[in-house]
């Protein structure tokens, strides 16, 4: 048992014990009143004086009798000492030679005549102090057995909360992003079972929490790595392009050099928001996603397309015959992935029209699809290009290897897949899967 478990213990037994105490004193003060009352209602019962032969055995039976006769003639006493006069018929409570006495007066058997009657209280006060020690005694008792069962029962009480102090110690290392957080149970209460629910739902947020930011770390780590990596060779070609034009500033080629500068910037701004773009979907999400319209998607992603590209031909299948209900998706994520289908396909393929489509899987998930009319790509690179910072062979311009990729990123992220095939137009066709959540 632990000091705090013990102390707790102690604290439900004194406090048992003190309420038990406060009854007691409050029951045994109300039982005294009652006892001195019935007591004395009993002995006053007892002062009724009668003929002289009733008075005779008064005086015969009862050593603490007292009868004092009052008359014309004047004042006799029958048995015990002379007893003052007090109201007929009202019992009183007098002293006679320092003894305290009860007493009752009353018309005696002739007329004229006042009988006193009376007995000392001595009687009485004994018997209501054996009552009184008796309830004294049993308050001591009743005193003794309530800490006694508090000590008792605290610990029965108090058993969940040690078990549960007991996970709560071992749950230092607990937080770790690789290991499913711990359930803390401590049944044997309502009180504690609702303590080790709350630590439990704690230890989940918080295990949410560190996933988040170990994922912030590792997207961090490799987008600076991968910055690093993509980004020397056009800086360094951009610092030497600069140098000679600074060593030389009436270069002839000036323009030609200056155009290199300008492709180079134009290399290191696209693998930036490449790498940005590639950086976010790393992290995990926070909060629930919004019902996404397939046909407002598809008609979004159009308008991105042909903003990006005025010379490409946008074409959008009739949502009706394809899916016109809705997925639980990001919105912006999947126009991410979109734009950068159609970018690969302008770029890489040399695709002059794009057709976006959707359709329904067989599972409730939608499949969106982008097929161009241009070169196209060897099956046998399909896989691989869906990789970072791979190209295919037929790549008509410089690039990062990050379109596709970032396209296979969301598609996991939407708990999919994406898949290269040959396009019903003759070029590439990028199928992007979205898992069966559905809105509606």
């Amino acid at each position: 048992m632990t000091r705090r478990s013990a102390s707790l213990r102690l604290r439900v037994a004194l406090a048992s014990a003190l309420a038990s105490l406060v009854v007691v004193v409050l029951v045994g003060v109300l039982a005294s009143v009652l006892l001195t009352r019935e007591q004395t209602e009993r002995l006053d019962r007892s002062l009724v004086p009668g003929s002289p032969a009733v008075l005779g055995t008064f005086a015969s039976t009862r050593a603490d009798l007292a009868v004092t006769l009052r008359g014309p003639t004047g004042t006799r006493r029958v048995s015990g000492p002379e007893l003052p006069l007090s109201p007929i018929g009202v019992p009183t409570s007098v002293e006679v030679g320092g003894v305290a006495y009860r007493i009752r007066t009353a018309p005696g058997p002739t007329p004229g005549v006042l009988v006193t009657v009376g007995a000392t209280e001595d009687d009485t006060r004994a018997r209501v102090a054996d009552r009184q020690r008796l309830v004294t005694g049993l308050g001591v008792v009743a005193v003794a057995l309530a800490a006694g069962l508090g000590w008792l029962f605290a610990g029965r009480a108090v058993r969940p909360l040690r078990r549960l102090t007991a996970q709560a110690a071992t749950l230092d290392g607990a937080v770790d992003p690789e290991v499913d957080p711990p359930t803390v149970r401590a049944d044997g209460s309502r009180e504690s079972e609702e303590l080790a629910d709350a630590l439990s739902a704690m230890l989940a947020r918080l295990h949410a929490e560190q996933e988040r930011s170990t994922a912030s770390l590792h997207a961090a780590r490799d987008f600076a790595a991968a910055a690093r990596h993509e980004l020397r060779t056009p800086l360094t070609a951009m610092r030497t392009d600069l140098e000679v034009l600074r060593a030389h500033p009436d270069l002839p080629e000036r323009d030609a050099v200056l155009a290199d500068v300008l492709r180079a910037q134009a290399r290191v701004e696209a693998t930036l928001t490449a790498l940005g773009q590639l950086a976010a979907g790393d992290l995990p999400e926070v909060g629930d996603r919004d019902a996404v319209g397939v046909a407002d998607l598809l008609r979004l992603a159009a308008e991105d397309a042909r903003r990006a590209h005025p010379e490409l031909e946008v074409v959008v299948d009739d949502p009706a015959t394809g899916t016109a209900g809705a997925v639980r998706a990001s919105l912006e994520g999947l126009r991410m992935a979109l734009a950068n289908a159609v970018v690969n396909a302008v770029r890489h393929g040399g695709a002059g029209s794009v057709r976006l489509g959707a359709h329904a899987r067989d599972d409730g998930g939608v499949v969106l699809t982008v097929d161009d009319d241009g070169c196209g790509l060897p099956a046998a690179e399909r896989e691989s290009v869906l990789g970072r910072f791979v190209r295919g062979s037929t790549a008509g311009a410089p690039g990062s290897g990050l379109g596709l990729a970032l396209v296979a990123q969301q598609a996991a992220r939407h708990g999919g897949e994406v898949r290269l095939e040959d396009a019903p137009t003759g070029g590439l066709r990028v199928s992007l899967a979205i898992g069966p959540d559905r809105a509606g």
